[in-house]
């Protein structure tokens, strides 16, 4: 009884201590830097497998991770555990890459004007998570300047992003089968990622193209939704604006693909996009120094290509702003 008390108050005292922090400018610092030293420290105790007692995990780790996140959120985290081995039973352990799937819709990206893929490719040294296999094909999109920045003035104001309030549009049509609007956005100081929400998408909706594909898009502004559960939509229609709901270090827009309309559970889908303009970011490196993808890559269906990080991307045709 008294480890639980012991677990329990550690778990409230690193909470409360992570929205004191983050106030400060170097409360940012500190975070990072604990936060650091908990994914160092848990190997201590891993070290010795046979005293490894579950108080452990508080002590060493499980405390650090409520600097950043709400306490239901850091718990929604081991949601994801079981999506990393779910999909390959599924598909018999062959699960969909771009040598074995072609989409079955005609997908445009989720916005008008030119976005900055900041996270995701089809390839596993540039993916969004290679290991989450729904979020496999993932992307993290935002506006990038071209002096390499992504917002203007202060960066602890979400609002001063640039992608902050701009609108989400459906990539194709389909009907809205999940939606939540209930969050409101995350702390933001330029340098962690923190969740205020309960859930780590945070404000999130679920479009269902047919069958067997499903479209995701994440971190949506709260009361920004034009459009509610039951609806069908058109592609290219406006359906909310980008936020900084959930788990977020930034303002963005986080889309998937996936073979079911679980975010946890379902196996994320490679994303060929139809008709749309890319080219390699201006000054990217200033605001991400990682490798990144330099041009598209071709995609099975005739017209269609494969986007990645660090890419400028905007749809053509029609919906080009």
């Amino acid at each position: 009884m008294n480890s639980w008390l012991i677990g329990i108050a550690l778990v409230i005292g690193f909470r409360i201590a992570g929205i004191v922090l983050r106030r400060f400018a170097i409360g940012s610092l500190i975070i990072s830097i604990s936060s650091n030293l908990a994914l160092l420290a848990i190997l201590a105790p891993l070290g010795n497998a046979l005293n490894i007692r579950w108080l452990s995990l508080f002590i060493y780790f499980l405390p650090m991770l409520f600097l950043k996140m709400s306490i239901s959120s850091t718990l929604q985290t081991f949601l994801q555990v079981p999506g990393m081995v779910l999909p390959y039973i599924s598909y018999r352990f062959k699960l969909p890459s771009i040598e074995n799937y072609v989409v079955k819709e005609n997908y445009i990206l989720p916005f008008t004007g030119k976005w900055t893929v900041a996270n995701g490719a089809v390839t596993k040294k540039l993916s969004h998570s290679w290991n989450l296999l729904p979020q496999r094909y993932a992307y993290d999109v935002i506006i990038i300047d071209d002096e390499g920045k992504s917002f203007s003035g202060d960066n602890r104001s979400a609002q001063n992003y640039y992608c902050y309030g701009r609108d989400i549009i459906a990539p194709a049509d389909g009907e809205v089968v999940k939606l939540s609007n209930k969050h409101k956005d995350s702390f933001v100081d330029g340098v962690n990622a923190f969740c205020d929400s309960s859930n780590i998408a945070g404000n999130y909706i679920t479009i269902k193209h047919n069958d067997d594909e499903y479209s995701f898009i994440a971190h949506i502004m709260k009361d920004s939704f034009t459009v509610k559960i039951g609806d069908e939509v058109k592609q290219g229609e406006v359906i909310a604006k980008c936020g900084n709901t959930g788990n977020s270090s930034e303002p963005h827009i986080h889309f998937q693909l996936n073979a079911g309309k679980s975010f946890f559970f379902s196996a994320g889908l490679p994303i060929a996009f139809s008709n749309i303009i890319a080219k390699a970011k201006v000054n990217y490196e200033k605001w991400d120094k990682r490798i990144r993808q330099k041009e598209v890559i071709e995609a099975h269906k005739d017209g269609t290509v494969y986007i990645g990080r660090g890419l400028e991307v905007e749809n053509g045709g029609r919906y080009r702003e």
